[in-house]
Parts: structure tokens; C-alpha cells; sequence
């Protein structure tokens, strides 16, 4: 069962349009529902027109919360932002079970707590966020400590 915090790399997430091949994705739990469903967000590496400075940003076509760097000695090594685009439906607690056991989802790291809690604000109140994410989420942020 995942937890909140912690970012998950899915080694089969999409498929490449040029090639066909199955390319992989970092997300991160933002929350964990009663029935085991997981509040997620991707992660991308990739700036565009995301910004730093400030670190949460709502405005524009990528809204995102900039992370910093994830693991500087790990695969998340890049300077690396929260993905604050929809994401219709969370991961289903079976499918999320059964991506583990085929080992298409292996766990990476947990963000930290000084990181984390602000970017669960940021998701909680993104333009994309349904409102039973964005409560399910502030839970996670209450349950965490965050002030």
C-alpha cells in the first residue's frame, strides 16, 4: 500500500508515438483514500514554460510545483516539478496493487516533509484538482502535521 509522500516510478505509463515503446513515469501520492484509490500527480523533468520562482504556480498551460531536486544521486536527479495537470480518475487500489505485483510500479523515494507539504497545498487548491481530490488531499496535509 502506498503512502503519502512518496513517488512511485511506472515503467509502462505510455507509449511512445514515434516508436511504439512503452516509456516510464514518476508520480507522486498526494493521497490514499478509505478504499485504497491513490490521490496522484505526474512528475516531469521537463521545464517548458514551468517556472521556479515562485515554486507553486496555477497560471498557464503547465502549472506545477517546482521540487527542486528529487535525488541528486538517484534517478530523480534533474530538477524536477509536480505535474498540476488533471488527472480525471486516481489509480484504483487493485490496479495499483496489481501494477506492483507485475513490478510495472517500483517504489523511488519519499519526498520530504519541508518539500511535500507545501506542494500538497499547491495540488489541493491547482485549477485541475476535483474538489473531492482537494479534500482528500487537505486530509493527508492534517494527517502530516502541516501547518
Amino acid at each position: 500500500m502506498p503512502s503519502v509522500g512518496e513517488v512511485w516510478k511506472h515503467l509502462n505509463f505510455y507509449t511512445d508515438g514515434e516508436t511504439g515503446e512503452l516509456l516510464p513515469k514518476y508520480l507522486l501520492v498526494l493521497s490514499v483514500r478509505a478504499n485504497g484509490d491513490v490521490v496522484y500527480r505526474l512528475l516531469t523533468s521537463r521545464e517548458y514554460n514551468r517556472v521556479r520562482d515562485p515554486a507553486f504556480y496555477h497560471d498557464g498551460d503547465r502549472p506545477g510545483y517546482f521540487l527542486g531536486i528529487p535525488q541528486p544521486n538517484g534517478s530523480l536527479n534533474l530538477p524536477t516539478w509536480l505535474d498540476l495537470r488533471e488527472i480525471e480518475d486516481d489509480y484504483d487500489a487493485r490496479d495499483f496493487a496489481s501494477a506492483i505485483q507485475r513490478a510495472d510500479l517500483v517504489p523511488v523515494c519519499t519526498i520530504a516533509h519541508g518539500i511535500l507539504c507545501p506542494a500538497l497545498h499547491c495540488a489541493a487548491y491547482a485549477q485541475d484538482t476535483t474538489r473531492s481530490q482537494k479534500d482528500q488531499i487537505m486530509l493527508s496535509r492534517q494527517a502530516l502535521n502541516c501547518s
